[in-house]
């Protein structure tokens, strides 16, 4: 009986295994996938992704300018003609017919100069579909780079929200977020660029901090309360950075997970300057 059931607990143990191993195979599998369909996309916009290495040492930091919060409602700045920094000048070549070409949900690009964020923008129907799928449609854990589902793609929006998985490479999707605890890295690396099918916009990081998924970041409904969501932003983060949002900015929110369950984000938040 005892040899029975000894031999029954190791076909249970093999089994486990077995399985393990399905599941370690296909996560490769998955990942590769994945890196291949984002060196195809970078290859289709026009311009290879952006170097993993941080600015040198001797970078300066921003100039950063400290307005009193919300002082006074100065409407929307005129537009003017702007030169891209050198970093983020390749974003203007972007050739987005050839990416949408192959997925017709792409709208755009985003890039963090200096660091691997660089990636295809997609927005699908629902906000599960790309958590498990690349740009090109194939599953893959990586997932995409994505807006929320309810968000407009034009970047009207007072408040705009864009997930990415943290990956357990570290570099990833948008792993290298989670560097923003620190004041240095902000500033090698101030600002968010997306380059949409209107022209390239600049968004200056002004806040990052951990939040759950049941707080006022991950709420549409708040352009009414631009005071308070600005205010929220600015009282938890990790990072103080000088920057102050002037009423009527518009905010990004770049969304990852923490790391610590599944109800735990960690959030970079920006203020579109054009």
């Amino acid at each position: 009986m005892k040899t029975k059931a000894l031999r029954v607990l190791s076909w249970v143990l093999l089994a486990v295994a077995a399985v393990g191993l399905v599941v370690i195979v296909r996560q490769k599998m998955g990942l590769e996938t994945g890196a291949k369909a984002y060196d195809e996309a970078a290859r289709l916009a026009g311009f290879a992704p952006a170097q993993a290495a941080d600015a040198p040492e001797d970078t300066p930091a921003p100039s950063v300018t400290r307005p009193q919060l919300m002082e006074e409602d100065a409407g929307p700045a005129a537009e003017t003609p702007r030169e891209l920094p050198e970093e983020a000048r390749h974003l203007e070549n972007l050739d987005l017919p050839a990416l949408r070409a192959v997925n017709e949900q792409v709208c755009g690009w985003i890039e963090i100069p200096g660091t691997p964020l660089s990636y295809p923008l997609v927005q699908g129907e629902d906000n599960q579909y790309y958590l498990t799928h690349t740009w090109t449609f194939e599953y893959s854990p990586m997932g995409a780079i994505y807006f929320e589902c309810t968000n407009q793609p034009d970047l009207s929006d007072f408040h705009t929200l864009i997930y990415g998985h943290r990956m357990m490479d570290d570099t990833s999707m948008f792993s290298s977020l989670k560097e923003y605890k620190s004041l240095d890295y902000w500033q090698k690396h101030p600002s968010v660029y997306l380059a949409m099918e209107d022209g390239v916009h600049q968004y200056d990081i002004f806040s990052a901090h951990q939040v759950r998924t049941t707080e006022m970041v991950y709420r549409l409904d708040v352009a009414d309360m631009k005071e308070d969501f600005y205010l929220y932003c600015i009282e938890n983060s990790d990072i103080q950075t000088g920057v102050m949002p002037q009423r009527g900015d518009q905010i990004l929110t770049l969304s990852t997970c923490a790391n610590l369950g599944s109800s735990v984000r960690w959030v970079v938040h920006a203020i579109r300057r054009y």
